[in-house]
Parts: structure tokens; sequence; C-alpha cells
């Protein structure tokens, strides 16, 4: 059986925080040339997919949650491969922060129920 704690609600606001660490971690973590863009990208990227989910924290509901899930599965691996393809793994500030990073990221990613929105409109449908 699959364990998902994470609901809509908690993955939106997670999602939020991990806008906010990208966007602060150059200045944070003293992030230079490509780990700084590559950071304030994902931060863009996660930004809007983010707001434009359906869950309650979003701006506008347009991307539902099934497929919020589904763009994510290839942007949590890249957390990890473009930091490696473009350099900015060679900063050891930009490794410790792009593997920690991608490891929370992983973990969202598994324990987030993207199917939560579909299961509740079918329990609704059923009453």
């Amino acid at each position: 059986m699959k364990y998902n704690p994470i609901g809509p609600t908690a993955h939106g606001a997670i999602d939020y925080g991990f806008v906010i660490l990208q966007a602060l971690a150059p200045g944070l973590f003293n992030l230079k040339g490509s780990a700084k863009t590559l950071c304030y990208t994902f931060a863009g990227m996660q930004g809007l997919l983010n707001a434009f989910t359906d869950h309650p924290l979003s701006i506008k509901k347009v991307v539902p949650l099934r497929i919020h899930g589904e763009l994510e599965m290839p942007l949590v691996p890249a957390l990890l491969v473009l930091p490696l393809v473009t350099g900015a793994m060679k900063q050891r500030n930009g490794r410790r922060y792009f593997i920690s990073f991608f490891g929370i990221a992983f973990a969202n990613f598994l324990l987030t129920d993207y199917l939560a929105n579909e299961k509740k409109q079918r329990a609704r449908r059923n009453l």
C-alpha cells in the first residue's frame, strides 16, 4: 500500500517554501555563476507551476494536481542533473545545496498524494 501523507494544501505550502529557498539560496550559500542562475530558474519555474496548480494556495487553478506531479517527475532529477552538467556542483556550497535540496524535493515528491483532488471528486459523486 502506498503512503502519501502530503495533500494538496501541504504540497502547495511546501512548494512555495521551495521557491523562497531557491530565491534566497545564492545569497545564503554564496552561490555564484551557473549555481546562482539555476537557483533563480528553478524558483521561477516552481513558482509559476505552483501558482497555477489546483490546490487551495494557488492564484488560479489551471493545472490539475495530477499534472503538477507529472511535471515534477522530470523536474526533481533536473535539480541534480542540471547543476552537474552546468558546473554548478564544482562549488563546494553548490554541491551541498543542490544535493540537499534534491533530497528534500524528492521526499516531497514521493510523499505527495497527487491524486487527492480526483479522489475527493469521486467520493462526492458517490454520495
